[in-house]
């Protein structure tokens, strides 16, 4: 093989990838809103054999996003503009055999080279508009972080509103006392097939994140309106219930560390791959 990269397009070097292989280092700035839709609701967004948790929790999540590759440390310096990204998700707390943890049924990102990344991991990704308010602490308008602010963002994706949350500050909290199921992460890996000689593969994967931290974590009132948005699948959630509200910095790195836990691939019958050896076809 004359080309090179960890994904599409491949090239003499591999420098047009368009990402770089992980592990990522990943900070995120964000707000995120609590929900319960019912565990019934929430079942026809998770995956099998992955089960809700009490009632059907849910989160909506809006945050500025920073990636630093492992093979690239300097890269937030050299090319920030491929280390930022907006994100905003829809998803559901779940287990699976008893283990916690959170799938993002939609993402939405700012930038092609992270919904490549998704692609990949198994992350569900749609190129969006993210915006979220930001907090200068010198501006004389704004002030410090704190009880009674206020922050708000949302999502827009082709031209319509998908996602509006927010949170009014009323108190700072420990990081141990905002509600997080764990550090693992429930993908849904899938790839359809281009022909019908070849398979559509569909996997459920877990995937414990590394060097998890947060800090600055605040609890508030929460806002949040999901939108009937086209292209999307949300109208379900138009109405959820919305019961707590955290903003909060948070990083962790994304390892090469997922494992298959449950495939939904069907077996091919014996005589279907004979044929095919025979034929010279390929699954």
């Amino acid at each position: 093989m004359r080309l090179r990269g960890f994904t599409n397009p491949l090239s003499p070097t591999g420098s047009a990838s368009l990402v770089e292989p992980p592990p990522h280092h990943i900070g995120s700035d964000a707000i995120r809103v609590l929900f319960r839709a019912g565990a019934d609701l929430a079942r026809r967004y998770l995956p099998e054999p992955l089960e809700p948790v009490d009632d059907g929790v849910g989160f909506a999540f809006v945050a500025d996003m920073v990636k630093v590759s492992d093979s690239d440390p300097d890269q937030a310096f050299t090319a920030p503009r491929r280390t930022q990204y907006g994100e905003g998700i829809i998803g559901f707390y779940a287990t699976h055999r008893g283990e916690p943890g959170r799938f993002s049924a939609f993402i939405w990102v700012t930038e092609d080279w992270s919904m490549g990344f998704g692609t990949v991991m198994g992350w569900g990704k749609k190129i969006g508009e993210v915006r979220r308010t930001h907090i200068n602490p010198y501006n004389p308008a704004m002030g410090p972080i704190g009880p009674g602010t206020k922050l708000s963002g949302s999502v827009t994706r082709l031209g319509e509103p998908v996602l509006d949350l927010g949170i009014e500050i009323t108190e700072a909290i420990e990081a141990s006392a905002m509600p997080a199921y764990g550090n693992r992460g429930f993908l849904l890996s899938h790839q359809p097939s281009p022909s019908p000689t070849i398979p559509t593969r569909t996997r459920l994967l877990g995937l414990q994140l590394a060097n998890v931290r947060t800090g600055e974590v605040f609890r508030g009132n929460p806002h949040l309106k999901i939108h009937d948005a086209v292209n999307e699948d949300l109208a379900p959630l138009r109405d959820v219930e919305p019961f707590a509200a955290y903003a909060f910095k948070q990083g962790w790195t994304t390892d090469t560390t997922a494992e298959v836990l449950h495939d939904y691939t069907p077996e091919q019958p014996a005589e279907s791959l004979d044929r095919r050896a025979s034929t010279g076809a390929t699954a």
